[in-house]
């Protein structure tokens, strides 16, 4: 028996009959007596002969206990024993993030975990331009996402000088998270190890849904870092991951990574000097070349106080010597040249006017009108309307985006989960805002 501590600890190996080892525990052996880790058969093809001659083992601290052999290594210290065992395996670390932008921690954990686990590649997983625009508009900053090629070479020139480390693209473009499927691709590429999924202390959460509704565990193995918060206790009491204890690592975190996170980073974005301890030396030139100006804040809605500057909102627009309730039915009326159906379109709100026009057959030259019939309208709302037109000016620098999460409409506007969009309108808002401004200091 090994001692660390106060706790106890002890490998136990089921047989196959054959003389290869099927499972290998680590249990802490007195008190809670908890499964810390458990490797599967395919991924531990090693002899019980040759484990016990490596471990130097005496024959009478290899016991019986029904159907299972339990070999207790009495001399070297757990991190030697588990460093040993470990050489005998493959495993592939994983780690997804944001990474906007990628930190010095960021680089720490993921070495940390290929360390700890004598992992023969780990790969860093960045997200999605949607998936990070969608969080940090609900973190309130939708306005401070570096772009993806941006964050790619960034990553790529961190992990440049650790041949272990990879960074995979396969959720570059995916408007979601598709976890399970980049651990499918990525077993894939090393299918005779076992790859685990890394993860914080504060993922636990994600984890737990995992387990229930995708499987993932004990498919996967998940390595979670603790942060002296009584981790194994909470595991423990998830029913869940109770249940997939022999799936999960828990190790200590690197050294040196307290407080650095990439929302520190990005309180100090231009001016990076100010953080420069917490960036990498190949990533720092990087954050320097970003300008404030190239990260303008949003208005990412036209609704509620900016509501006026959409096409629905109820504002009289006078186009071709008719009057009409909104600009979405003057746009409408637009696709037709039937007198009575643009004298109908001038009654209607909006709703009927696009539903009545996305009826219409255009006219052929529609496609390349569009543009410039939009905008007249725009413009002609706002200069009729000297309130609204003033409200449009006190948006003053800020990025106009037509979005909505189920809006189809990608050329107007920008659908918010997806944020697919030419964002047309926002754009011809913007020109009419920077046209009304430089007429003012003519």
């Amino acid at each position: 028996m090994v001692k660390s501590g106060e706790k106890e600890y002890g490998f136990e190996i089921t047989g196959t009959g054959d003389g290869k080892a099927e499972v290998l525990r680590r249990y802490t052996i007195g008190g809670s007596s908890k499964v810390h880790h458990c490797f599967e058969p395919e991924l531990l093809p090693v002899e019980m002969d040759t484990l016990r001659r490596e471990h130097t083992a005496e024959p009478e601290t290899i016991t019986r206990v029904g159907n299972m052999e339990a070999l207790y290594l009495e001399t070297e210290d757990v991190t030697q024993q588990r460093s040993k065992i470990m050489e005998k395996m493959k495993n592939v670390m994983v780690m997804g993030g944001s990474f906007n932008p990628p930190t010095i921690a960021h680089l720490k954990l993921i070495q940390a975990a290929v360390d700890a686990m004598n992992a023969e590649a780990g790969y860093l997983v960045p997200v999605s331009h949607a998936y990070l625009k969608r969080k940090m508009v609900q973190a309130g900053c939708g306005h401070l996402c570096i772009a993806s090629d941006t964050r790619l070479r960034m990553l790529e020139s961190m992990i440049s000088n650790d041949a272990r480390l990879h960074v995979y693209t396969g959720e570059i473009n995916e408007p979601i998270a598709v976890t399970l499927r980049t651990m499918e691709q990525i077993q894939l590429t090393h299918p005779d190890a076992r790859v685990w999924f890394v993860a914080g202390a504060d993922k636990l959460g994600l984890l737990n849904t995992l387990a229930r509704k995708r499987a993932f565990l004990p498919r996967f193995g998940a390595v979670v870092f603790s942060r002296g918060d009584n981790l194994d206790q909470q595991i423990a009491e998830n029913a869940a991951l109770s249940s997939c204890l022999e799936a999960i690592a828990v190790i200590e975190p690197p050294t040196g990574i307290e407080g650095i996170s990439s929302t520190a980073v990005r309180k100090h974005l231009f001016d990076p000097d100010a953080v420069a301890d917490m960036l990498h030396p190949a990533v720092l030139p990087m954050v320097r070349q970003l300008k404030a100006e190239d990260f303008p804040e949003e208005i990412i809605a036209f609704k509620g106080e900016n509501s006026c500057l959409s096409n629905d909102y109820s504002a009289s627009v006078a186009y071709h010597n008719t009057v009409y309730l909104n600009a979405e039915a003057a746009f409408q009326a637009s696709k037709t040249d039937d007198p009575a159906l643009r004298a109908w379109f001038a009654t209607v709100g909006p709703d009927k006017a696009k539903q009545k026009g996305n009826q219409i057959k255009p006219q052929p030259v529609w496609e390349e009108a569009k543009d410039s019939v939009m905008r007249e309208i725009v413009r002609q709302k706002f200069m009729s309307h000297p309130d609204l037109r003033e409200k449009l000016m006190a948006t003053e620098n800020l990025r106009l985006i037509n979005g909505g999460k189920g809006k189809k409409d990608t050329y107007w506007g920008v659908n918010t989960f997806t944020w697919e969009g030419e964002n047309r309108l926002g754009v011809i808002l913007m020109e009419l805002r920077s046209q009304w401004r430089e007429e003012r200091y003519i």
